[in-house]
């Protein structure tokens, strides 16, 4: 996602929207914009001191409306990726609903990731737009603690059991 950003700010810097026109060596680097600065961002208060740092350790001198911009860039980003996520979930929970005939499906989905985790306010856009998307399914979300590792091993024991379920 940070890429995403970075790459916006760069379009917005071309038309000159942002930075006087001007960006920095850093900036225009890839991958130096990080997911992380993102969550920053978003958490800064209304004084945009966090803003403010960030964009001058890309060695910028960001205006308040610099910064302004700059969080409602990071803050469609992250809105639009929390949608997305959603979208291929709510696909499957709905395809399922459908695969058993019931008008009301219960269902608990465990949630993993550094972004999920950590950033302020993805989980709750998550949230909100899976349930948006699947009228007639009560879903409880369980922030995984495990990690990938067991996620993977759990899926392949569900799927073996599946196939020998079905007499595969």
């Amino acid at each position: 996602m940070g890429e995403i950003v970075r790459l916006v700010l760069l379009k917005l810097v071309d038309e000159n929207l942002l930075f006087n026109g001007e960006a920095s060596e850093k900036l225009k680097t890839r991958g130096t914009f990080e997911t992380r600065f993102m969550s920053q961002i978003e958490s800064d208060s209304d004084d945009r001191k966090q803003i403010y740092n960030i964009l001058t350790s890309f060695e910028l001198l960001p205006s308040r409306t610099d910064c302004d911009i700059v969080r409602m860039v990071c803050e469609s980003v992250s809105t639009r990726a929390a949608q997305m996520c959603s979208a291929g979930l709510a696909g499957v929970i709905n395809r399922m609903r459908e695969s058993r005939s019931q008008d009301t499906l219960k269902i608990t989905v465990g949630v993993d990731g550094s972004v999920y985790k950590l950033h302020p306010s993805f989980k709750d856009r998550f949230h909100a737009t899976v349930r948006q998307l699947t009228p007639g399914c009560d879903i409880t979300f369980i922030q995984s603690e495990e990690g990938s590792g067991r996620g993977a091993a759990l899926i392949s024991a569900v799927a073996c059991k599946m196939a020998c379920m079905m007499g595969q």
